[in-house]
């Protein structure tokens, strides 16, 4: 009996393949100006509680240090919903500690916690990055606790250590929110600081996606994530 070779395919494989060429389609659309405005493009959503096992949580525990994060799916029963909080979410929560290690003195700083996506997976047209030259902000739906939370994007052309990083600034804490940040916006940093030649964000290729807590203030801590995407337009 002759066994089918789509059969054979990872279902994973096949789904990036049809998500890279949908964006490569719409990609096409956009510069001949047949699609306009250009459609959000989505980068993760916690709306599926599987999303959090595929993440990257990582604390100062890597140099010795104590601080503790791990996110959790978190899901709401209708009945206890109201009108902005989403029946499914993500829950970055944890604590910061600052306390440093004694067995190691070359260590001076500690206190943060942070995660981001995988590292994107192959596909028949490449690697499998966002591509939103088309989009002018990131958007994010978000209930913060008011700490000084950064987000993070890396390039596939960039140096591993370097990202680019944005101060998420709410408005509401404590209370569900979408933030819109201009990519013009976003600074390039090198293993925690501003590099001096800066330059615009290549958002052709994007990798990664993540967001970090860095501002060193002991305690516990709890950002929800509902949504991240790229957007043309900043909604009112």
């Amino acid at each position: 009996m002759k066994t089918s070779i789509l059969r054979s395919i990872p279902t994973g494989f096949v789904k990036r393949n049809l998500e890279q060429m949908s964006i490569a389609a719409n990609r096409v659309l956009s510069v001949g100006g047949l699609n306009s405005p250009v459609s959000d493009l989505e980068l993760i959503s916690f709306r599926d509680s599987s999303t959090t096992q595929g993440l990257k949580v990582f604390t100062d525990q890597g140099i010795g240090g104590f601080s503790q994060a791990q996110m959790d799916s978190v899901h709401l029963p209708p009945s206890t919903l109201d009108s902005d909080a989403p029946a499914q979410y993500a829950r970055f929560h944890g604590t910061i500690s600052i306390e440093l290690p004694t067995n190691q003195p070359n260590v001076e700083r500690s206190g943060f916690a942070a995660w981001r996506t995988q590292d994107p997976q192959w596909t028949l047209l490449g690697r499998a990055v966002f591509n939103c030259e088309a989009h002018a902000f990131l958007a994010l739906r978000i209930k913060s606790d008011g700490s000084k939370y950064y987000v993070n994007l890396q390039s596939d052309s960039m140096v591993t250590s370097d990202l680019f990083q944005h101060r998420l600034f709410t408005k509401k804490p404590g209370q569900w929110e979408t933030v819109y940040l201009p990519f013009t916006d976003f600074v390039k940093m090198h293993m925690g600081g501003v590099m001096k030649r800066q330059e615009r964000i290549p958002q052709n290729n994007l990798t990664t996606v993540g967001l970090g807590l860095i501002d060193r203030i002991p305690g516990p801590f709890e950002l929800c994530i509902e949504a991240i995407w790229v957007s043309s337009l900043r909604a009112e």
